[in-house]
């Protein structure tokens, strides 16, 4: 009996370590989020094909939805062991919403994010250093060239999180700088939602494009109701003065750093990379 209970005691220590082992290996699937996140429209056109490089590093999103319905957190989780773009291993957006949970237009009391640490600047998404040479053109030293650095800002997803600063109580905004913040949060908040409620309930169907099928189904459908709503078939107004102009692919060129929808069906991969 103790021959057979050491038998089975080795047996069984030797299949934990190869379980725990095999779950050390496993792999997510490559691009796995690049891919979802580049299937939502919004998302995409944000996204380059420098920020696919380093959101293939991207292993999750979670959302953690306030207790008291003030809020929520969006969680972008990193592996830190092959990211060579920046230090942090979450970075998180945070939105302080006090009627969340009502149907009433959100207020937005705070929108803050987290400061990326990028390891080097030739790795940072969000600027970019220009380098020009300047000749001078008058003076005891006309002619002379000098090499001079400017740091640029460059189109990036990862401007998203650093929302501008919102006003403080009686700050002094003129109308058309109002203006630009307020659509600025408009759309940042409604990607927000698009990640909190579409994004990461749904990644696997983004991920392998049933979501856009859907998407395109509904989108097919409401361009039929404008379209009897609004236009004759020749598509100008009824009435003379004009109609809308739908565009039914989003106006796209078809150019896309991401890989088509994954083909054929199967079991729904997990969403959390390992």
């Amino acid at each position: 009996d103790e021959q057979i209970r050491a038998t089975t005691a080795a047996t069984t220590s030797s299949s934990n370590n190869h379980n725990n082992d095999t779950n050390n290996n496993v792999k997510g699937i490559p691009q796995f989020w690049a891919c979802a996140m580049g299937h939502i429209d919004l998302l995409a056109e944000l996204i380059t094909e420098q920020d696919v490089d380093c959101l293939d590093h991207l292993t999750d999103i979670t959302c953690n939805d306030f207790a008291d319905g003030s809020g929520f957190e969006l969680h972008f989780h990193f592996n830190n062991d092959t990211n060579d773009f920046f230090t942090n291993s979450v970075l998180t957006k945070r939105y302080e919403v006090p009627n969340l949970l009502t149907e009433d237009e959100p207020m937005l009391q705070s929108v803050t994010g987290t400061e990326i640490d990028w390891k080097h600047p030739n790795k940072c998404l969000t600027h970019k250093t220009i380098t020009k040479k300047q000749r001078k053109k008058g003076g005891p030293n006309a002619g002379q060239v000098r090499t001079i650095q400017k740091t640029e800002r460059a189109e990036s997803f990862f401007h998203f999180f650093t929302p501008p600063k919102m006003p403080e109580l009686g700050d002094v905004v003129d109308e058309e700088e109002a203006d630009a913040m307020e659509e600025h949060f408009d759309h940042d908040y409604e990607m927000a939602c698009v990640i909190r409620g579409s994004l990461i309930p749904n990644a696997v169907h983004w991920f392998t494009g049933e979501a856009m099928e859907e998407d395109d189904m509904y989108g097919d459908e409401e361009g039929m109701m404008m379209f009897e709503e609004g236009e004759d078939e020749d598509g100008e107004g009824g009435d003379g003065s004009g109609g809308f102009v739908f565009h039914p692919n989003g106006g796209s060129d078809g150019s896309s750093p991401f890989p088509p929808p994954a083909a054929g069906e199967g079991e729904n991969p997990e969403c959390k990379q390992n």
